[in-house]
Order: C-alpha cells, then sequence, then structure tokens
C-alpha cells in the first residue's frame, strides 16, 4: 500500500472517545496511525479508563498520548466551585438547555465538566479540532467543547446513534453543530441523511479502512480434510455467532467436516458456551478469547474461510461494517456472512464470498458446505476479495480522503505551543498540605517544572495550576506494565536493590514509574525530581529505567527508613535534605536549601491552655529552584 502524501503544516487533532482504547475498535487505531503517517499530529483523549489492560501491539507505533480525566474530585470543580468565566457560564447554559430539552439522563452537566477540562489541555496543546468516533456520550460532550473555540467532526456508525443514544434530535443537533459527519457505509449515510436531511451535503461516507500488506496471505484452496473456519468479534448477540454454531451442527449432520474457531470475548459467552454443550461440538467450536492482533493475522493466515454470522438483536443494534471482515479479505479468505446493513458493500455475493439472510442457520451451512467441497472457488473468492480490499478499502483512499477533510475545514496553522517542561517533578497528593510545599510547587511551576500528581484530596477549594497533571487510572498504568515487559522486567528486578520488605509498596512505585517511563519519548524530561520523600522511590525507579537524572526535595519528618532513602538518594544528582541524620550519611550534594522543617507540635501550660507556637518561617524555595533549573 502506498503511504499516505506527508501534509506540511497538517493541524494538529484531538480523537475524542468515550472509552480508549477498545480491543475491538481496531479501526481507531489504523486511522489515527494513518493520520500520524500523513504528517498531522494527533492527540487522544478518553473519557472513561480503559475497560482492560489488554492493548494490541501496533499501539507501540502510536505517537499520540491519550490523556485521561484527573480524579473525581478535580472534576468535579466546576460543578462545586462554577469559575467566573464566560466559557464555563456558556457551557452550564447549554447543559440547562439541553436537560429541559432532552432529559438528565443524558448527563448534560457531566459533559459540561468534561468538556471544561478537556478543552484546557487540548488548547495547551495547541489541538485546532477535536474529531470523534461514534455519536454517543463523546460527541455529546463535543458539543460542550464547541463553546470553548474548538470546532469538531464525528464518524457515525449505527448501533451508536440507533440504540444508544437513541435520541433523533439530539443526533440532529450534533449533525448541525458538526463541521462535517462521516458514515462508515452508504447503509449508514442513508440512515442520517434521512434523519438530518438539512445536513445532507456535510455527511461524508468514508469506509474504515485496511492496509492488506500488512497481512500474511492465507491458503484457502488447500485441502486438509477438514474445513477451517474463523470468526472473530465481541461476543455479543448482534455478531450472530449462535446461528453460526447452529450451522457447524448441520453441516457435521451432513456429513462434511467443519471447524470453527470464534476470537473474541464477551457477556455472550456463557450462552455460547451452553449451545456447543448442547449440540455436541465440544470437539469442533472453540472460544478462543481475546487474541493479539499479530495472532489474529496468524489464525486467518491458517485457515479456509472467514465467517460472521450478523444478526439484528433484541434492541435493534447491528454491525454495520465489521472491519474483521476487511481482514479476512486482505489475507485472501473467501467470506460468508449475511445481508444485513453494510456487510454486501463490502462481500460481493458470489464473487468474493457468500451471503445469507440474517438468523439463517441453513443458508450459513449451505455457504460452508458448498466452500467445502471447493478449494478452486475458496481460492477464487479469496483473491477476488483481496482485489477488493486493495480498491476500494485501501487505507490510502479512506484515511486519504478523511486527511482531505480535515485539511480543507481545518485551519492548517498550528496555535504555537509553550516550551515542553524540562523537569518532571512528583508529588503524591494535590492539594499540597503545608505552606512550604505550596510555595516549592508554584516556584518549580514557575521555573519550568512538569507537576505530576499522584491523587487529589476529597475537598480542593481551587483548580490545579496548568503545570499541574495526575496520574491515571489505575487500569492504565497497569496496562503500561503488562504491555511494556522490557520495562516493567527491569523494575521487578530493582525490587531487592530497593531495600523493600513491602512489595505492595515497591510495585505501586514501579507502575508509577513504568508508565512515565513510557511518556518519556512523547515529553522530553531532561531531569525527575522528587518533591518530598514519598516520591522519591518513584523516582528513583523511573531514573533507573531510563537514565534520566534525578533529584529530591528530602522533609525533616518523612516516615520513611533512612536506610533505603540511603540507598535510593545514592544514585541522585542532588537535592535538598532537611533531615540532619540522612544528610550526615549523603554528603554535600545535598544542602538544607529548602529548609523544609514541620511546624513545633502544639503544647500546654499548667495542663490546661493549650499554646500553638508560630510555624518556622517558610523558606522561598525560588532562587533553589532556579539553580536547579539551570544544571539541565
Amino acid at each position: 500500500m502506498a503511504a499516505l502524501p506527508a501534509m506540511p503544516d497538517a493541524p494538529h487533532l484531538a480523537y475524542l472517545y468515550s472509552r480508549y482504547p477498545v480491543v475491538s475498535q481496531t479501526f481507531c487505531d489504523t486511522e489515527m496511525l494513518a493520520l500520524e503517517a500523513a504528517g498531522f499530529r494527533v492527540t487522544a483523549a478518553s473519557l472513561n479508563p480503559p475497560p482492560n489492560s489488554f492493548r494490541h501491539e501496533r499501539l507501540r507505533n502510536l505517537k499520540a498520548e491519550v490523556l485521561y480525566p484527573p480524579p473525581a474530585p478535580v472534576l468535579d470543580l466546576p460543578l462545586r466551585l462554577p469559575p467566573e468565566d464566560p466559557v464555563w457560564r456558556a457551557m452550564a447554559a447549554l447543559a440547562a438547555e439541553h436537560e429541559e430539552k432532552y432529559g438528565a439522563g443524558f448527563k448534560p452537566l457531566t459533559r459540561a465538566r468534561n468538556a471544561w477540562h478537556f478543552a484546557r489541555e487540548f488548547h495547551r496543546r495547541g489541538v485546532r479540532h477535536v474529531h470523534v468516533h461514534f455519536a454517543n456520550r463523546a460527541t455529546h460532550t463535543a458539543l460542550f467543547l464547541k463553546k470553548a473555540g474548538l470546532p469538531f467532526s464525528f464518524t457515525a456508525h449505527a448501533q451508536d446513534f440507533m440504540i444508544d443514544l437513541a435520541n433523533d434530535d439530539l443526533l440532529r443537533e450534533m449533525i448541525r453543530e458538526a463541521e462535517f459527519t462521516v458514515a462508515v457505509s452508504d447503509w449508514s449515510r442513508d440512515l442520517l441523511a434521512k434523519i438530518c436531511p438539512e445536513a445532507e451535503d456535510r455527511i461524508i461516507r468514508v469506509h474504515n479502512g485496511i492496509n492488506s500488506s500488512h497481512f500474511p496471505a492465507a491458503r484457502p484452496g488447500e485441502e486438509t480434510g477438514i474445513l477451517q473456519v474463523v470468526s472473530i468479534g465481541r461476543l455479543i448477540d448482534f455478531k450472530g455467532f449462535l446461528p453460526l454454531i447452529e450451522a457447524v451442527a448441520l453441516l457435521r449432520g451432513r456429513g462434511v467436516k467443519a471447524a470453527l474457531q470464534i476470537i473474541g470475548e464477551g457477556p455472550q459467552r456463557a450462552a455460547l458456551e451452553e449451545r456447543i454443550e448442547q449440540l455436541g461440538l465440544r470437539e469442533l467450536v472453540t472460544l478462543r478469547g481475546v487474541l493479539s492482533q499479530e495472532e489474529i493475522k496468524k489464525e486467518l493466515a491458517v485457515s479456509h474461510v472467514f465467517a460472521l454470522g450478523c444478526v439484528v438483536d433484541g434492541k435493534g443494534a447491528c454491525d454495520v461494517l465489521p472491519t474483521v471482515i476487511l481482514e479476512a479479505m486482505a489475507t485472501g479468505l473467501p467470506v460468508v456472512s449475511t445481508t444485513l446493513a453494510g456487510v454486501p458493500e463490502m462481500v460481493m455475493h458470489n464473487e468474493t464470498g457468500l451471503l445469507a439472510a440474517p438468523d439463517d442457520a441453513a443458508g450459513l451451512a449451505d455457504h460452508l458446505m458448498k466452500l467445502a467441497g471447493d478449494p478452486e472457488l475458496r481460492a477464487r473468492m479469496g483473491l477476488a476479495g483481496l482485489r477488493r480490499v486493495r480498491e476500494v478499502f485501501a487505507l490510502e483512499n479512506t484515511a486519504g480522503r478523511l486527511a482531505s477533510l480535515f485539511r480543507e475545514r481545518v485551519p492548517a496553522e498550528n496555535t504555537r505551543e509553550k516550551d515542553a517542561p524540562r523537569v518532571l517533578a512528583l508529588l503524591e497528593s494535590w492539594p499540597a498540605n503545608d505552606a512550604s510545599l505550596t510555595a516549592e510547587l508554584a516556584a518549580a511551576g514557575i521555573a519550568g517544572a512538569q507537576i505530576m500528581a499522584a491523587s487529589a484530596g476529597a475537598q480542593p477549594d481551587a483548580p490545579p495550576a496548568d503545570y499541574v497533571e495526575f496520574l491515571p487510572d489505575a487500569m492504565v498504568l497497569e496496562a503500561a506494565w503488562r504491555n511494556h515487559p522490557e520495562l516493567s522486567g527491569k523494575a521487578e528486578a530493582l525490587r531487592e536493590k530497593s531495600g523493600l520488605a513491602d512489595g505492595e509498596f515497591f510495585f505501586r512505585h514501579a507502575r508509577r514509574a513504568v508508565y512515565l517511563a513510557t511518556l518519556l519519548p512523547r515529553r522530553g524530561w531532561r531531569r525527575v525530581h522528587a518533591l518530598r520523600a514519598d516520591s522519591a522511590l518513584t523516582a528513583w525507579i523511573f531514573h533507573k529505567l531510563t537514565g534520566v537524572p534525578v533529584s529530591a526535595g528530602i522533609e525533616s519528618s518523612h516516615g520513611l527508613s533512612r536506610a533505603n532513602l540511603t540507598a535510593w538518594l545514592k544514585d541522585f544528582s542532588f537535592g535538598s535534605v532537611s533531615d540532619e541524620r540522612l544528610r550526615a550519611k549523603l554528603g554535600d550534594r545535598f544542602p538544607d536549601s529548602l529548609q523544609l522543617l514541620p511546624a513545633p507540635p502544639p503544647r500546654r501550660v499548667m495542663g490546661l491552655f493549650k499554646i500553638i507556637p508560630p510555624a518556622p518561617p517558610t523558606a522561598d524555595p525560588s532562587p533553589v529552584w532556579r539553580d536547579w533549573a539551570s544544571r539541565d
């Protein structure tokens, strides 16, 4: 496949999702990777944590950082303490209007709250346009982002607006306010145009595309004595796995040997297992669970036929343009499916595959039986399908069309972004809990540090400064740990060197360090600094993983083992240590520059009157941070 042409001065795009990444939505990854290859800078944002820690291998190639919301106390601040800001007032007014028009169930204030947070993040990064996949919560949020000066577009599929959103008035508002709306099939475009005919000229069909060169060649014409059938998808009703299982039972009754592999996971697993057991198909039908993209390619390559029995479920939902069909065609497999929705736009009946009516197990069995008895037909249909993928669904055509839409309708010049912070400063909890830390956070931010907090207090009384960010949900940290074994293995090996007996404490900090290490290529930090002792372990592990120089500020009463701190701080370049006994062990690199001393405890006079001594004067950290910044 030819690469997309590079586009100089391409605008910075944000891709907004309700939840990202999701194992089954590989078309989202494909699209962003193609746009990055064309020269677009992409930032991804997810309104919710991902559902699990599984990641496809190719996400390693995605340059886009994925942004997640801050902890709930921070995210909820505009609801609890509405800011005096015209943008927030516009968002709040729209929320009130939407609650009256569409009802509280659509959670318009939640959409406003999310938009308020992500608008700040997008503007900080120079984003010029927001694109959303699925006409659901994320596109509803984009209506509020528009109040912050961020135009948007969205890709509608079918279930998203037919079932999940289920409100044509809100859908019409989304389409009217969007710069353009993408439909993934002619079938769904016609539906959208009927719902919002006044915007028909801005509803544009762009198929999901695929790079066929990334898929191995299958050999569907090989004779092995048993028809190897593979099916892929989330285990939900409308994928049609039940009629496909029934078809395998019918084939057995006709004396046709066929084995079915179903790859995927989902809520229908128990029902599928029960039906497999009832039909006595345990030797012929296997539920494989979730596999990575590379593992899926291997399964496609050793199969004879790809099958997907698409149906309409009890809620009226259906699959529109299943990407897995394109992936099967890209390997040269014939496809057996149904005539539902956009499937006939992909599979040409009697040319690239065979289509039955939805819920027609006998029809699926007939088609599989025909292919089982004719290896030459399998090979011929497979080659025709591969040609169709290359001609109609090639990524340079589909993503190229989308790239052109962005170039036509989004300003090319980017807003100037601030210089990337040189220092990553680690904080256990925001807001700061003492005057000296508050002063130091301000000095660090002014000196160009990016402060990353692990958590937030229950009732912050002001929004964080622009230089304060938060570590994401534990599921995101777990995903980084599992999917970067070269980093997590190296971190795990540091356990013994850390001197810690408490494994839970060590691995909590190790997961943070691994996640931050995955961000380093994007962020380019030149030093990591532990603002207080409770972040020193994370900073030490990060340094060991990346080689980035490390420094720290250690307060006089930290509650940690001096032996452990001594072992870690030996690898630190410099810092401030207010614990006299610890400082004596470390030498001249750690003077008491910041004077991080606790307030003296209250005392009683005559056992009756409590006297609270004045807190020691807070040292001005600005000169110290200016000195530290100059060392970069």
